[in-house]
C-alpha cells in the first residue's frame, strides 16, 4: 500500500541528499521510467551525456515532490508513479529499482 508523503523539512533535504548520492545510471533509468509511464519521450543516449548528475539528481528529487508518494509506513519515496524506482531512507537505505 502507499501512502502520500508527510515528512518534516529535514526529510526532504534528506531525499534530496539521497538524489544527489544516486548514481547516474539509477537517476537516469528513474527519470526515463517515469517518462515512459506519463507517455512522454526519455531522455536519449546521447542526450544524457552531456546531462551532469547534479541536473538529473535535481529532476528526479522534482518528480519524487510531483509524485508524492512513499511505501507503508515512510522510508522508500517513489520516483515514477508506479513505484518501480525509488529512494530509500530506510534503515537499509539503498536507492532501488524493482526492474
Amino acid at each position: 500500500m502507499a501512502w502520500s508523503i508527510s515528512i518534516s523539512p529535514d526529510g526532504w533535504n534528506d531525499i534530496y541528499d539521497a538524489c544527489h548520492a544516486s548514481e547516474k545510471h539509477f537517476l537516469l533509468d528513474a527519470i526515463n521510467e517515469t517518462a515512459s509511464q506519463k507517455g512522454f519521450p526519455g531522455i536519449s543516449d546521447a542526450a544524457a551525456e552531456e546531462i551532469a548528475q547534479e541536473a538529473l539528481a535535481n529532476l528526479v528529487f522534482q518528480i519524487i515532490q510531483e509524485t508524492d508518494t512513499c511505501d507503508n509506513g515512510g522510508g522508500k519515496y517513489w520516483i515514477d508513479p508506479k513505484g518501480f524506482y525509488k529512494i530509500d531512507l530506510s534503515e537499509s537505505g539503498k536507492s532501488e529499482s524493482a526492474y
